[in-house]
Formats: C-alpha cells, sequence, structure tokens
C-alpha cells in the first residue's frame, strides 16, 4: 500500500478533484489503488501539496509552514509537487522550490508531478536558476486531465449514452472561449473561409491574449489568411453554457459531422514557434478537457495545431479519424507545415457534403472506434501508471 497524507494541500482556489491528489482519492477504490491515506506524516509517507503555476500565484507563508512541517516530520517523508492543471510553470513555483530546499527539504525527497511533456525537459525549460536544475529533482509526466474530467463528469452525474450512428446538420463543431496564438490563427481561418457558417460554433475572445498583434498578422500573412483584426477579435457566442459546465459537450455537437479539437501547449503558445522544427512536438504535446470529452461522449473528432498529434494518440491507444480523409499534405519540416496540413483536411471535409462525410463516420468499424475510446479513457490508465511510479520511491 502507498502511504499518503490524508491532507488537502493547495494554493488558493484550487478544486480537490481537479488534482494528482484528489484523483488517487476519488478513485482509489474502485480502480484498487492500493493507496492508504494516513491521518499522520509522522511514519514515512507521501505529501501531496497543489504548487501552482499561474503568473502570480505565489504561496502564502502560512501554507508554506504546513507544507514544510509535514515534510520534515519524517526523513523519509515524500513531497509531490502538483503542477498538472497547465503544462507550465512560472517563477513562484521555482521560488517557492528553492526556498523548500534551503529550509532543509532534501532535494531528492521532492518529486514534480506535471502535464508537460517529455518529463527530461521540464527543468530547462522552466528553472529560472541553474542551481534548481543541478538538484536533479525527479519530474514525472503526467495526463491529469483524463482523470479529472471522468471525477467531473462523476461528480455532475453525466451519462453516457449509448454511442450509434448519426444523423447531423453542420459539418464542425468547435467552441473556443480564450484566446491564444494557436487558437487565434485556427479562428481567423474559420471566419474568414466561412466555415463557422457550416459549424456549431463559439469564440469569446476571453483571457491574456486576447489582443490581436503583428505577431498575428505575420503568422496570418504566412498562411495567407486575410488579414481583419476587427472581424476577428469580435465575439461569438452561441450559448452561456461556459458560466455553469463547460467541461460538458454542448448537446448541439452531436448535430456536427466532426468536433475540432485545437489543443495547444506553453511552447506553442509562443508566436516564434510557428516558424520552428515541428520534431519537438513528437514529444512535448498537452491533453485537456477538449480531447477527453470527445472520448466520453463518443464523439469522432480531429486535432488542428499540433505536428504528431494523431500519433501521439495512437500510441497512448486511442483511435484516430484525420486519416480517414483523403487530403493534400506537404511534408513535415516546420510548426507551418503542420498547421498548413490540418487547415488543409478543414477545406477537404468543408468541401465534402454531409452524406458523404457520415457515410465513413457511421461506419460501423467507426462506430467501435469511438466505443474503444471511450473504454480506453474510463481505465485511466495514466493514473495507474503515476501510482506506479510513485510507488518505485
Amino acid at each position: 500500500m502507498l502511504p499518503i497524507l490524508n491532507k488537502f494541500l493547495s494554493t488558493p482556489d484550487i478544486i480537490q478533484y481537479k488534482t494528482t491528489f484528489g484523483h488517487i482519492k476519488f478513485f482509489n477504490a474502485k480502480h484498487t489503488l492500493q493507496c492508504d491515506f494516513v491521518d499522520s506524516a509522522q511514519e514515512p509517507c507521501m505529501i501531496f501539496f497543489y504548487a501552482g503555476n499561474q503568473m502570480e500565484e505565489y504561496v502564502d507563508d502560512l501554507t508554506f509552514e504546513e507544507v514544510l512541517t509535514y515534510t520534515l516530520q519524517n526523513s523519509k517523508n515524500i513531497l509531490v509537487l502538483d503542477t498538472i492543471i497547465e503544462d507550465f510553470v512560472n517563477p513562484p513555483f521555482c521560488e517557492f522550490l528553492q526556498k523548500l530546499i534551503d529550509k532543509g527539504v532534501n532535494p531528492n525527497r521532492i518529486k514534480i508531478v506535471t502535464s508537460f511533456n517529455p518529463a527530461n525537459r521540464f527543468a530547462d525549460t522552466f528553472f529560472n536558476d541553474k542551481k534548481l536544475c543541478n538538484y536533479n529533482i525527479d519530474v514525472i509526466s503526467y495526463d491529469g486531465f483524463s482523470s479529472s474530467f471522468v471525477a467531473h463528469q462523476k461528480l455532475h452525474n453525466e451519462v453516457q449514452e449509448e454511442i450509434v450512428p448519426r444523423e447531423v446538420e453542420y459539418h464542425f463543431g468547435l467552441m473556443q472561449k480564450n484566446a491564444r496564438f494557436l487558437r487565434k490563427l485556427v479562428h481567423a481561418f474559420f471566419i474568414s473561409r466561412e466555415y463557422n457558417k457550416k459549424s456549431i460554433y463559439t469564440w469569446h475572445n476571453k483571457g491574456m491574449d486576447s489582443k490581436w498583434d503583428s505577431r498575428d498578422k505575420i503568422a496570418l500573412t504566412r498562411l495567407q489568411i486575410p488579414i481583419d483584426f476587427d472581424l476577428y477579435s469580435k465575439p461569438i457566442h452561441y450559448d452561456n453554457q461556459w458560466h455553469t459546465n463547460e467541461w460538458k459537450l454542448h448537446e448541439d455537437i452531436f448535430k456536427c459531422a466532426i468536433s475540432v479539437v485545437v489543443e495547444t501547449t506553453a511552447n506553442r503558445d509562443d508566436p516564434m514557434s510557428i516558424k520552428g522544427d515541428c520534431w519537438q512536438h513528437r514529444d512535448n504535446y498537452f491533453l485537456s478537457e477538449k480531447t477527453y470529452k470527445n472520448f466520453w461522449y463518443g464523439m469522432p473528432y480531429i486535432h488542428i495545431g499540433i505536428p504528431y498529434m494523431n500519433e501521439k494518440l495512437e500510441n497512448l491507444g486511442y483511435k484516430t479519424f484525420s486519416d480517414l480523409f483523403n487530403y493534400e499534405k506537404v511534408p513535415l519540416k516546420t510548426n507551418y507545415d503542420g498547421l498548413n496540413n490540418d487547415l488543409s483536411l478543414i477545406d477537404k471535409l468543408a468541401s465534402m457534403s454531409l452524406d458523404e462525410i457520415m457515410s465513413i463516420l457511421n461506419d460501423s468499424k467507426r462506430i467501435g472506434h469511438c466505443k474503444h475510446n471511450r473504454k480506453m479513457l474510463d481505465r485511466l490508465l495514466p493514473l495507474h501508471n503515476l501510482i506506479n511510479e510513485l510507488d518505485k520511491y
């Protein structure tokens, strides 16, 4: 049995079931994770702390002392710093980590759990001090949104309806709230082609990157997408579900032939990345609820913007759908090439009739792929793999 201190420690406003500690606690019995939640840290155990990764999220002194006290109660205790809600950390996290070490926590007893992939690039990507890199702290990659999403669905009593052939009215389903660099390019493409009229479509243009600037202009020009920032920045509200339960797949998406997913990463949101080599994305990826909701609800989907994403999903055991359609591709050299290929697929689908598309997607083998993806998600393999990793310590 893996002993874990039965204490939810986190920065403010963090929802327990969206953390690694919450995942283990929520699924421990049903998935036979064999973890033992203990009331004291005086005997060797693991202490989980959701350490935060937002821009200005510092750990207050009281919380810091609580985490430090539990960790130092036994020299064999292991402190697990959880950062899975995003695929990045910021300077406050690094400062917190150094402060722990300065106060006597052995770096060998600290483990970092992250949504960033690959784990061996975490330190040189995010540690702002070479001293932190020299500690060689163990970093474990965990696609934790899979567990967060399943827990969320079960807590909200979301029913998994039978996956059956569908009759549809639209080509695409694409709902986006926060503007990020890659999402903005995809949105501009959809609007410039008027593919939003073939879609159930939302664009809220919210978030830190909601202003359109010269960096967007350079990328759009390279992609041969017309420049019209006034049009692209105008919000499109399909409904207000994002205020209540944005992780639920809107029921009208089932009227769409295919769900479009625009995942992104900390690296991919750097505007300079678009002209970089795409080889790094064989390993660097991030999966959020945008991906997992299609598995849960049994929807066929396509990913846009991250090269090799289909290859990665297939390696994780999921079925993909992009290769069911013949569309023009160029060899992958830069991220521009990857995005152009994805947009070429959108062009191809938009040119097809709904009957043509659904004759492919309603085939019994493709329905079987959707059922398979649901089963794979329900197995929560990333969580099981994480427990196996932690159990080594």
